[in-house]
C-alpha cells in the first residue's frame, strides 16, 4: 500500500530496510538460548515479553516474520523462560552485565554523536583492562563485548563464577568499580616523623607518600593515575594545566593556582612532581610537595576523578538487576538502524561505530528532506542536513536520519 504521508512513508521505510535485514542476516543466537526470555518491540506496539524460543529456527523465524524495532533478551537464565509472570519462570541464574552509556559522561551534552561514542569507548576500554581482566581476572573468551547500537556497550560476562551472584554481590562489584563510598585513606599512606611537646601541647608531623610499586587494586590504579597525569601535564602550558585543575569540581582558581605552584613551578629536577617521582631512602614516593593537607587531598580527588570510569557513572541497575533484559546482539537498534555489534578485545581497539555498526547491505540512494539543521557524519563522508531542504543520501544514512528524526523521505 501506498502512503503519501511523507511520515508515514518515512516510518514504511525504515520497516522495509528493517525486514531487508532480517530476511538476510542470521542473527547469531545467545548461548543457553532455550534458558532465555526474550523481549521485542514491534513497530506500532509496546514491549512484547515473556517470549523463549526452543530452537535457531524458531528464533530466526520470529525475526523475519515480525521485524523487531528493538530486539532484548535477558541477562538470566530461566527454567521456563515464555512463563507468563517472573515467579513461574524460575530462576537458574544470570550473566554479569555491564552497560556504559554516554549520557553518564561529564560534559555530554557540549558533545557532537561521534565525540560521545569516543569518549565512551575510552571509559569503556579502562572497565575492560583495568577490572575484569585486570582486578577481576575474567578470561577473554568469558566476556562478550556489544555495541549497543546506540550510545554505549555493554560487556557480558558469561563466567561460571557470577551466574549465581545476588544483586546484593552484583551491587557490591559496581561499587567496586566506581569507587562510591569515599573511603580515600587507602591512597595516601602517612607516618609519625616527629613529636614535640610544649607546655603539655603536642605538636605531631607526618611524612605523606604513595602507594608503593607493588599495590594492587584501587592503590595502584591511584599511583599509576599520578605517574600518568605528570607525563601527560608536562606536555601542556601552564594555562592548560590550570583550567584543567578549575574545570575539577570543588577547585577554584586560587587552588588551581597553587596546584600548579606545587607541582610544576620551578627548575626542572627541583620541582614538586619532581621531588615525588624521587624515592626516598625506603623506596617511597613521598608527597611533601603540597604545602597543606587541603591542598594535598585536592591532588588525590582530581587523580581519583580522572581514573575513574565516566566519574562513577556506570549504569548500576543494570549489572545489579538479575532479571535484566539487554539488547540482542546482532539485532537492529531502532533509534539508528546500526546493528547492536559483537565485538572482540582485539577488534575493540579500531572499532568506529559510525563506521563498523552500519550494514553494508543497505544499498542504493534515496532522497530525504532535513527535519533540523544537523551534520552526519558516517563511513566517513559528512552530510549538512539543513531544514526544508532535500538530499540524495545512501539507503543507511537516510536510515540514521530517520530514525535519528533528523530528516524524513522527500515528496
Amino acid at each position: 500500500m501506498h502512503l503519501s504521508c511523507p511520515m508515514k512513508r518515512s516510518q514504511e521505510f525504515v520497516f522495509e530496510c528493517f525486514r531487508d535485514y532480517y530476511s538476510k542476516v542470521k542473527v547469531p543466537e545467545p548461548d543457553m538460548l532455550q534458558n532465555r526470555e526474550f523481549g521485542m518491540i514491534l513497530p506500532g506496539r509496546s514491549m512484547w515479553r515473556h517470549l523463549g524460543f526452543d530452537s535457531q529456527d524458531s528464533y530466526r523465524a520470529f525475526l523475519q516474520k515480525n521485524v523487531p524495532l528493538h530486539a532484548y533478551h535477558s541477562s538470566a537464565y530461566y527454567e521456563t523462560p515464555n512463563a507468563p509472570t517472573m515467579d513461574k519462570k524460575v530462576w537458574l541464574g544470570a550473566d554479569l552485565v555491564f552497560d556504559l552509556d554516554a549520557d553518564h559522561i561529564p560534559g555530554h551534552e557540549n558533545m557532537n554523536y561521534g565525540e560521545m561514542l569516543a569518549m565512551v569507548k575510552v571509559e569503556f576500554e579502562k572497565l575492560l583492562d583495568d577490572f575484569l581482566l585486570g582486578d577481576f581476572g575474567f578470561d577473554e573468551k568469558d566476556i562478550r563485548i556489544v555495541f549497543s547500537g546506540g550510545r554505549g556497550y555493554h560487556a557480558h560476562v558469561t563466567a561460571d563464577s557470577v551466574k549465581a551472584l545476588s544483586s546484593h554481590e552484583r551491587r557490591e562489584i559496581v561499587d567496586y568499580i566506581t569507587l562510591p563510598d569515599k573511603d580515600l585513606s587507602q591512597f595516601i599512606g602517612q607516618e609519625v616523623f616527629d613529636v614535640r611537646t610544649f607546655q603539655g601541647h603536642s605538636n605531631v608531623k607526618h611524612l605523606f607518600y604513595l602507594p608503593d610499586e607493588n599495590s594492587k587494586g584501587w592503590p595502584g590504579k591511584f599511583r599509576k593515575g599520578v605517574f600518568e597525569y605528570f607525563e601527560i601535564a608536562e606536555t601542556k602550558s601552564k594555562e592548560e594545566i590550570i583550567k584543567e585543575f578549575e574545570d575539577f569540581e570543588g577547585i577554584g582558581k586560587k587552588t588551581a593556582l597553587d596546584l600548579w605552584k606545587a607541582l610544576f613551578e620551578g627548575q626542572k629536577g627541583k620541582r614538586g612532581l619532581d621531588l615525588i617521582r624521587k624515592k626516598d631512602k625506603n623506596g617511597r614516593n613521598r608527597l611533601e610537595a603540597f604545602p597543606s593537607d587541603g591542598l594535598r587531598k585536592r591532588f588525590r580527588d582530581f587523580i581519583l576523578d580522572k581514573i575513574r570510569i565516566m566519574a562513577g557513572e556506570t549504569d548500576e541497575p543494570v549489572t545489579a538487576d538479575v532479571k535484566r533484559l539487554i539488547r540482542l546482539p546482532g539485532s537492529l537498534h531502532g533509534k539508528t538502524g546500526f546493528v547492536v555489534r559483537d565485538i572482540s578485545l582485539e577488534e575493540l581497539k579500531n572499532f568506529e561505530p559510525l563506521r563498523d555498526a552500519l550494514w553494508e547491505g543497505f544499498e542504493g540512494e534515496i532522497e530525504i528532506v532535513g527535519q533540523t539543521d544537523e551534520k552526519i557524519e558516517l563511513a566517513g563522508k559528512s552530510w549538512a542536513l539543513k531544514e526544508g531542504d532535500k538530499f540524495t543520501v545512501p539507503k543507511a544514512v537516510a536510515l540514521f536520519a530517520i530514525c535519528k528524526k533528523f530528516g524524513m523521505l522527500a515528496d
